[in-house]
């Protein structure tokens, strides 16, 4: 496999290797949270003293950006270990700062979108790694796309000093949107975007369905699972900002509808959200506006890993992140659609394969393909 390492100067990209040598090669694609890659290349082999830190490493038509790199010798073996980030992996090094702060020091209160949700995360981005960042806090390389007015059209966040990467995942997640990159080398670029999902599912006719059944010989593998470690389903949220803590307001938000859970199935969390003074009688509206968002991060893994056999469907070609496409399983007796979290493809000796990773644990989506399994 053709991987391309490149370095970032004075506003092209510059080729510094282009080599077949690295073995065990995977990357992963998530549809709005940060992943990586990683593969082995031989410390003999030329070029080895290429891979350097923070430079971009192009495999197919995924970008990264080394990390990381471990040297193995042995009397076997003289290799070392690659890995990096995706684009979104850069969103991790900075947090949102709040455009009334300035300089190095000073008062800051909260930075607050509101708007289409695409709108939202683009405003974010280019306030802190775009063209309105200090110049320093800026990624010259990467071109943010315009607003395409999609997602919820009244979303609405508030941010102080959190993580830019939470931030983008949390919007993109609670609107069904997904985060993509484009590398375009010759312009100099990386293209950062979001987009809409596309119905994959057995049930439209618009693009061709993409149906994953082992009896259709479209997957080879399965697997399914479950775990509540992080789910918590009482959310105990505190304004923050109150000078002191015992005066600070505090409210008690559920998921949705639910009646309020007990006993074994009660799982609590303290959650802190930001909320810039807001209209006497609507605190409660905009607190639980704020918290919210934080459900997504306290969700069950409730998913679905399938291997997908290469000679009938390819990543890109046929599907791509974030889409929704229809699962079968005449064992089961069953059939969903299911959004496509994130796709992992792997590169041996010998093949090339794709896994992807099916449902968020969200309702609708795999918790009705399992409870119909666990009913059989």
């Amino acid at each position: 496999m053709e991987v391309r390492v490149y370095e970032y100067n004075s506003g092209e990209f510059i080729t510094r290797l282009i080599t077949y040598a690295a073995i065990n090669l995977k990357f992963k694609i998530h549809a709005f949270e940060p992943s990586g890659f990683s593969f082995d290349f031989p410390l003999g082999e030329f070029g080895a003293n290429e891979f350097i830190r923070d430079r971009f490493v192009l495999i197919d038509d995924f970008i990264g950006i080394i990390e990381d790199k471990k040297r193995n010798t042995d009397a076997n073996n003289n290799m070392m270990s690659i890995t990096g980030i995706d684009i979104k992996g850069l969103l991790q090094r900075r947090i949102i700062i709040p455009h009334t702060f300035s300089g190095i020091q000073g008062t800051a209160g909260f930075d607050v979108v509101t708007g289409y949700t695409d709108a939202c995360i683009k405003q974010f981005w280019r306030s802190n790694i775009g063209i309105n960042a200090e110049p320093n806090r800026r990624f010259e390389f990467i071109t943010i796309g315009g607003n395409k007015n999609i997602g919820i059209n009244n979303d609405k966040y508030m941010a102080r000093f959190n993580r830019l990467s939470d931030v983008t995942a949390e919007l993109a997640k609670g609107a069904n949107l997904a985060i993509t990159s484009m590398p375009m080398i010759e312009a100099g670029t990386i293209l950062l975007d979001v987009a809409e999902p596309v119905m994959r599912t057995a049930a439209q006719s618009d693009v061709s369905p993409i149906i994953l059944s082992l009896d259709r010989q479209t997957v080879l593998q399965i697997e399914y699972i479950q775990e509540a470690d992080s789910y918590r389903n009482a959310f105990y949220a505190t304004r923050s900002g109150a000078q002191f803590a015992d005066e600070a307001l505090t409210m008690l938000f559920l998921r949705g509808n639910e009646p309020e859970p007990s006993g074994l199935l009660r799982r609590e969390v303290h959650l802190n959200v930001s909320v810039n003074t807001p209209v006497a009688g609507q605190e409660y509206i905009e607190m639980k506006r704020q918290a919210v968002h934080n459900f997504i991060n306290y969700e069950e893994t409730d998913a679905l890993n399938a291997k997908i056999n290469f000679t009938h469907l390819k990543y890109k070609r046929d599907y791509d992140v974030g889409d929704f496409i229809t699962v079968q399983n005449k064992d089961w007796g069953v059939e969903a659609d299911i959004k496509i979290t994130a796709v992992e493809i792997a590169y041996n000796s010998t093949a090339r394969t794709e896994t992807v990773i099916l449902g968020t644990g969200e309702k609708g989506y795999v918790k009705r393909l399992l409870t119909e399994i666990k009913n059989i």
